[in-house]
């Protein structure tokens, strides 16, 4: 129950970030009158750039690509599907002697295959097995984490569904993990898909922000469904969701670095579209630095599998043509 101090107390948080919010702006536009010929100023996301789990996946797989020149046994290192979704990260990879497989039943006998940081079904890695294959998980650990505890659901009686786009690789793998009755979701209209009188867990896609994910969860819950809500987004995603959500508000324009069918950078480009002008390249050589400079303030942030390389190099073009850098 809210009593009047409790809501007077809310009432003051809000009007303090208000506050907050107008100081920060203040702070941003500070170096700058806008007059012609004043600095531009990028104000970048200091967690931007890669997470825990996709520099783990691409330091392991170059150290396998290492030992693979090091040896004369011949055999392939192979990823199954895109390690993670970064043109110019796999690219790095291919030119290392890293070779894609796009189905199970191409691997050969001796291949030492490379599970994605998306994750694969149990299905999937019993077929890879099955070829007397050497595996190397790089499953994100996150992923990892959501795929035990939806067999923990599915054996508890529940009835799994999932949030989030069919058609990307972790919402596949998660529902492999599910069993046959799994059902995934990727709008709030699409709950009523979902019988009522069922028993239901529902996972999140772990890139999707939160409020798409409450947007469907509150449709389930208007069924009258009993359900369990698993908190299973990303916390790396999120802060930088926070950060973009914030910075392109007090900006007069965001840039975001990362692959074009990267979900966590296609969310992070369109929170920021929401609050003015958003521009999203994947390497520093699509960057128009003329456009770019016509801005006051750019707020800059990068998804989860978008290099250390791809944001210095964006970072010195910028400053080169007269920016001013500045982490937060």
């Amino acid at each position: 129950m809210h009593t009047p101090a409790t809501k007077r107390i809310s009432q003051l948080v809000r009007i303090l970030s208000t506050i907050r919010g107008f100081i920060d702006l203040n702070q941003l536009k500070n170096y700058n009158t806008g007059s012609p010929g004043t600095m531009t100023r990028v104000i970048v996301d200091r967690n931007a750039g890669f997470c825990a789990g996709v520099r783990r996946a691409i330091r392991g797989t170059k150290q396998m690509l290492s030992a693979k020149l090091d040896s004369a046994d011949g055999r392939r290192v192979v990823s199954y599907g895109q390690l993670v979704h970064n043109r110019e990260v796999t690219d790095d990879l291919s030119g290392r002697g890293l070779e894609d497989l796009e189905s199970p039943q191409d691997a050969r006998p001796g291949d030492e295959v490379v599970v994605r940081t998306h994750g694969i079904s149990p299905q999937e890695e019993r077929m890879l097995r099955s070829n007397r294959v050497e595996v190397t998980d790089f499953t994100c650990p996150r992923v990892k984490r959501v795929h035990r505890q939806i067999r923990e659901k599915r054996e508890a009686g529940y009835e799994i569904v999932i949030v989030g786009d069919p058609d990307h690789p972790e919402v596949k793998a998660h529902l492999g993990h599910a069993g046959e009755t799994g059902t995934i979701l990727s709008a709030a209209r699409e709950a009523r898909r979902v019988p009522k009188g069922r028993k239901i867990a529902v996972f999140a896609q772990t890139t999707i922000t939160p409020d798409f994910f409450q947007e469907v969860v509150s449709a389930l819950e208007r069924r009258g469904l009993e359900m369990s809500v698993v908190d299973s987004l990303c916390p790396f995603v999120l802060k930088r969701q926070r950060w973009i959500d914030k910075y392109s508000k007090l900006a007069d324009a965001s840039l975001i670095l990362g692959g074009k069918n990267s979900s966590n950078t296609l969310k992070l480009h369109a929170l920021a579209a929401a609050n003015g002008p958003a521009f999203h390249v994947s390497t520093a050589n699509e960057l128009d630095v003329e456009k770019i400079l016509r801005y006051s303030v750019v707020a800059l942030t990068a998804g989860a599998s978008t290099s250390d390389q791809t944001i210095n190099e964006t970072l010195s073009r910028l400053q080169a043509a007269g920016a001013l850098i500045e982490r937060r």
